[in-house]
């Protein structure tokens, strides 16, 4: 979350208050007719909302290195090209080669808010930040995080509140040893 957190309010920031309205108004509206609370079906509602969250990942990836050993001898493919890999071999990777990969997504160094609504939810098997496609889910057979629901959870949950209390915020980045350090430096308050 340390590392998740500021660098979601980083993309958020970034992206500017037209992006901010039209999320302070889908967020306010849902939960308005949800009596005023934040639920788990509400939440599924938020288009925008969701596919921030999603963006956010995609374009930089919390764990962003990854590792293992080959558990058998297998062929890694990529667009133009295939890896012989034998039962033992370290393997590592580093995320934003797939998750920035220009012959999948347009504009892949860009965050684009609305990338995963509508026909762009098919895109969503080509987010791997939890290690694994995040159309697929984690067992025991697999290397994907076991905490991937939970991440984008609190992710939606973060971006739902920010909205709720919000309109639009300002912020400034910089570094540090974890990823971003964002400062605030203008919060409007939810005028609406």
């Amino acid at each position: 979350m340390r590392i998740l957190f500021p660098n979601m309010m980083k993309w958020l920031g970034r992206a500017g208050t037209k992006l901010h309205a039209r999320l302070a108004e889908e967020i306010r509206s849902v939960v308005r007719s949800n009596d005023g609370s934040i639920t788990m079906r509400g939440m599924e509602e938020m288009p925008l909302m969701k596919s921030v969250v999603y963006e956010a990942l995609r374009i930089e990836p919390p764990v962003s290195l990854q590792f293992g050993r080959a558990k058998r001898d297998l062929i890694i493919e990529s667009h133009d090209a295939a890896f012989e890999v034998k039962e033992g071999e370290m393997l590592f990777g580093f995320q934003p080669f797939a998750t920035k990969d220009p012959k999948i997504f347009t504009q892949a160094e860009e965050f684009v808010a609305d990338r995963f609504m509508g026909e762009g939810e098919k895109m969503l098997e080509h987010v791997l930040w939890s290690n694994g496609p995040e159309t697929e889910e984690p067992t025991l057979g697999n290397k994907q995080c076991a905490g991937k629901d939970f991440v984008v959870l609190v992710s939606r949950l973060f971006v739902v509140e920010l909205f709720l209390r919000y309109d639009s915020f300002e912020i400034e980045v910089g570094t540090s040893p974890l990823g971003a350090a964002v400062t605030v430096t203008s919060l409007r308050r939810a005028s609406f």
